[in-house]
């Protein structure tokens, strides 16, 4: 009697099997008759690494390129209203490079994020500057100098500010200044009352001293406003109103 059972060695014989592993960046072997196959599974691994530089390059690029676009339509205004737009177009540009040349991929993906939040940060603190911060306005100073001791009238006008700089205030500094430099001084002996020709305007007046700083309420205006300021110097000064300078805001 013949017996049959498997074979194992024979020429003839096949035996099919296959091993497998699973993971990122996991090896797999298999076999499928006398024929092996070894393959490596980087599929996911490369996607990711692919997006982070993508990304890290992105935020630079957008970096950069807001930093110059921000450069070429700058506004006025003093320089410390811009100091988060500062800090954080620095910060990104280096912070997204790092991501670039490290290996741990959560260390890259948590600089990549803290990069783009820097740049849109940066962005936002330029728009809220360029949209209510301060800017400044032309003022014209009118009317014939020096105001001696009798006491004189100088017009005083701010020009219609340029649609993106209309703001809810002005902020007026006035340096009236002694007329010959070689006399003693009559700069704080002198006096000056300023008046808001435009209607809506408030305060309406505004009673100070040579070098003063006011503000006034526009009223919503948007075009030119006039002041008119009484000097009044001290007997036997002459006085020049050598500045007015003048801040838009809405603070």
């Amino acid at each position: 009697m013949n017996s049959a059972g498997p074979c194992h060695g024979t020429e003839g014989s096949r035996e099919i099997g296959k091993v497998e592993t699973a993971g990122t960046g996991s090896p797999a072997i298999g076999s499928v008759g006398d024929h092996a196959t070894f393959s490596w599974v980087r599929g996911r691994a490369l996607t990711q690494d692919v997006w982070l530089l993508v990304s890290a390059a992105f935020v630079i690029i957008a970096t950069v390129s807001f930093t110059i676009f921000a450069v070429v339509r700058w506004p006025s205004g003093p320089q410390g209203q811009y100091i988060w737009f500062y800090v954080l177009v620095a910060l990104a540009p280096p912070i997204a490079g790092t991501a670039l040349y490290l290996t741990d991929r959560t260390i890259r993906i948590a600089l990549v994020v803290v990069a783009a939040l820097c740049c849109g940060g940066g962005a936002l603190a330029w728009v809220e500057v360029d949209r209510t911060g301060e800017v400044d306005v032309e003022m014209e100073i009118q009317d014939a100098q020096p105001v001696e001791d009798s006491g004189g009238r100088i017009k005083v006008k701010m020009a219609r500010p340029a649609p993106g700089d209309v703001r809810d205030k002005l902020r007026l500094k006035l340096t009236i200044s002694d007329e010959k430099s070689d006399t003693p001084t009559c700069v704080g002996r002198t006096t000056a009352r300023i008046t808001a020709d435009t209607p809506g305007i408030t305060p309406n007046m505004w009673e100070v001293g040579a070098e003063s700083t006011v503000d006034f309420d526009l009223g919503g205006r948007r075009g030119a406003v006039q002041f008119t300021v009484w000097v009044t110097p001290d007997t036997g000064c002459s006085m020049l109103l050598t500045q007015a300078h003048g801040t838009l805001h809405n603070d």
